[in-house]
């Protein structure tokens, strides 16, 4: 896993390396803002923020799969739902008080971020590296 003070998996590609930092810092800025038990007014911006971030994120790589017929296009965009509903899920336990249980699927937010950068982004990385982008 990446802690903060490590350097983020690079996929090769600048625009979806940019973007995952991005995704990360905005993690690390909700996780410390839970952690500082800031008010719950506060929270749910940062979760929307992260959101709209990921928003942006997820259609950029899909664009990139679909311009070079990459073939786990599908697949791979099913793994972005499945970040979209850990957040909604964090987002849920932060609405409802349940901010221990909201930190703890943040850090399984977090880890399930780092593996898919490192299992699925870094093939996508792959892929578009052989066909010239970087």
């Amino acid at each position: 896993m990446v802690s903060p003070n490590q350097s983020l998996p690079s996929v090769h590609v600048h625009v979806l390396d940019n973007q995952h930092e991005v995704l990360f810092e905005s993690i690390e800025r909700l996780e410390k803002a839970m952690a500082d038990g800031q008010s719950t007014a506060e929270l749910p911006q940062i979760i929307n923020a992260l959101y709209t971030y990921a928003s942006q994120h997820g259609p950029t790589e899909e664009r990139l799969m679909t311009a070079y017929a990459y073939p786990w296009r599908d697949v791979h965009t099913i793994e972005h739902q499945k970040f979209f509903t850990r957040l909604r899920e964090v987002e849920r336990m932060v609405g409802e008080g349940h901010s221990t249980a909201a930190i703890q699927t943040l850090s399984r937010l977090r880890g399930w971020l780092e593996k898919h950068i490192e299992e699925w982004d870094t093939k996508l990385g792959d892929f578009l590296n052989s066909r010239g982008i970087d």
